[in-house]
């Protein structure tokens, strides 16, 4: 697989929100974009998943520009888990799950011995299977978030996209959302692209950082490199220190101060 965007161009109406990007997702890794509010990030990842279409530049899968793809096929490629998903009142954890096989099913009839082995899987991987009766307003907020995963999974797809995975959730459900999504990506080698706004969480569970600012990307690659008192400086507009955690040989960044507009720290 290979999967990248080229010379895009990205706007809401007549705002200029991303230009010129060009960048490519590592396939069977992790990938986190980062950046500050209104940096572009959201954006970038809705156009890589065909939510929105670049003014000019393409989006390449394996050769193919996806607004050339249909949208089924397009579907059993990929598959969105949008910031603060809605579904109707009511539904359960299993009927949640069978949405993700819509692009595999020819109308709406009855689902097959494989799409219901695949519903199964996606709600075991995600330990989902004691709950699959309730409905989602039965559910805590991370178990909530599991289940839309697990409507992910269950469209079978190679490539997972997720904007802001964690928002709402407690720090004990960060973290289990996104040892997840790492365990997602060794098991099954699921090409993972999200938005994270944590940084110690980028750094933690990704491969490959992306960091974004107005609209352009200002530093890519591993964790180490990307993680930086300078990027953190440039992106973020705070002092911070970073250290190898070494537990886990990733980088750790504390941020301890503001950077003023002249470029002085604040006191």
């Amino acid at each position: 697989m290979r999967f990248y965007a080229e010379h895009t161009d990205i706007s809401y109406g007549r705002n200029r929100i991303v230009e010129d990007l060009s960048m490519e997702i590592p396939e069977g890794k992790i990938t986190a974009l980062i950046g500050a509010n209104g940096s572009g990030k959201s954006t970038i990842l809705k156009t890589l998943c065909r939510i929105m279409k670049p003014d000019r530049g393409q989006v390449i899968l394996d050769g193919r520009s996806i607004h050339r793809m249909g949208s089924r096929e397009l579907a059993r490629r990929l598959s969105i888990l949008p910031q603060g998903p809605e579904a109707p009142e009511g539904l359960t954890v299993e009927e949640l799950a069978a949405y993700g096989r819509s692009p595999h099913r020819a109308g709406y009839g009855r689902l097959s011995g494989e799409d219901r082995e695949k519903i199964r899987w996606a709600l075991s991987v995600t330990q989902m299977e004691e709950f699959s009766r309730r409905s989602l307003e039965q559910l805590s907020g991370g178990q909530r978030q599991r289940a839309w995963i697990a409507m992910c999974l269950a469209q079978d797809t190679e490539i997972l996209f997720l904007d802001e995975p964690t928002t709402y959730l407690d720090i004990s459900y960060q973290l289990d959302i996104m040892k997840l999504l790492k365990r997602l990506n060794e098991a099954y080698q699921k090409t993972i692209i999200m938005v994270v706004h944590d940084l110690n969480h980028a750094s933690l569970f990704a491969d490959h950082i992306v960091a974004v600012k107005k609209g352009k990307i200002v530093k890519m690659g591993r964790p180490e490199s990307v993680i930086t008192p300078l990027t953190c400086r440039e992106v973020f507009g705070v002092m911070a220190d970073v250290f190898t955690d070494p537990r886990t040989n990733r980088p750790l960044c504390i941020p301890y101060d503001h950077v003023m507009a002249g470029g002085e720290n604040e006191i």
